[in-house]
């Protein structure tokens, strides 16, 4: 607080003020409050300066106030009631977050994540309307810029702008095959080269895989053969494991779903190929408590997923 006076007022110059009247003192409110009592004087006669009249008398007995000075006291009780009542009622959205959160998450990490988030979310939090959104790591980017999601998984490495992100993984990238294929069989990797002229099944841009992969061939200064694009995740092992081409998958995406058992994969090497994992939020964009509650516990479960060895 500026005791030299500035002409406005704020919570703590009142509740001084309060102080002085209760106590009848200036004494024993600079006690209570723990304020010099120089500088308490000197915010009073501060204060009757910029309300231009007398707000306490001085007798022998201490101060009381003037009609003037009641006036005040009564009005700066009521607003100080007010904001203890504000501050209160903020503290409590803080202890108990409630309304909505929205989370994307990727189809790739749905089969791990949106079951035990949603169960985590409703034990902790019940009052927190949870709604989670799978979809493709490109088109999560998009949501939480505009507002659509408070949070999101998304996969990448490039700078991006407007959002403020957090490591969660890496992942190596296989390429993925029928468990028969004679191709992979014997073998431990497979070069890059080798695998971009295969027929690949991939889903279409923005997906994570796609640039990925793309990236890595513009370095390489080589093309992609491309045979279908699909956008769904299981119907693409669906295929590859009726022989229908190949795919490029993390092993742990390989490993989940229907089509598991039927199929295989080695190492991308000649250059390794890795995909992060990363935890969004808008930049400049405050969380809502239950975003933030929400944000909290899924930082958990990534966590141990991460600690259980569910990436590598």
């Amino acid at each position: 607080m500026d005791i030299r006076g500035s002409g406005g007022m704020d919570v703590r110059q009142l509740r001084y003020f309060l102080g002085i009247v209760e106590h009848g003192s200036i004494s024993r409110a600079a006690e209570t409050l723990r304020v010099a009592q120089p500088a308490l004087s000197l915010h009073l006669k501060r204060m009757e300066e910029d309300f231009g009249c007398q707000l306490v008398l001085r007798t022998a007995r201490g101060v009381v106030p003037t009609e003037s000075g009641r006036r005040l006291a009564q009005r700066a009780a009521a607003l100080i009631g007010q904001m203890d009542g504000l501050r209160d009622e903020v503290r409590a959205v803080e202890a108990v977050p409630a309304g909505p959160a929205t989370v994307g998450i990727p189809t790739s990490l749905g089969p791990v994540l949106t079951v035990p988030l949603a169960l985590a979310v409703r034990r902790t939090h019940p009052q927190i309307r949870l709604r989670v959104v799978e979809g493709l790591s490109g088109h999560m980017l998009e949501w939480v810029l505009s507002g659509q999601l408070d949070l999101a998984l998304v996969f990448g490495t490039k700078e991006m702008g407007g959002l403020e992100t957090e490591l969660v993984a890496r992942e190596r990238l296989h390429l993925v095959g029928p468990a028969d294929d004679p191709l992979l069989r014997g073998r431990n990797a497979i070069p890059f080269a080798e695998a971009l002229s295969l027929p690949l099944i991939l889903p279409g841009r923005p997906h994570g895989v796609r640039e990925e992969v793309e990236h890595a061939a513009l370095l390489a200064r080589a093309s992609v053969t491309v045979a279908l694009e699909i956008d769904a995740l299981e119907q693409i092992k669906a295929l590859v494991a009726e022989g229908c081409g190949y795919t490029v998958l993390s092993d742990r995406v390989a490993r989940h779903g229907a089509a598991a058992e039927r199929l295989t994969g080695l190492p991308i090497v000649d250059p390794q190929i890795d995909r992060t994992i990363l935890l969004a939020h808008a930049a400049g964009r405050p969380m809502s408590a239950a975003a933030r509650a929400t944000h909290g516990i899924l930082s958990g479960i990534l966590a141990g997923l991460t600690q259980d060895g569910g990436w590598r």
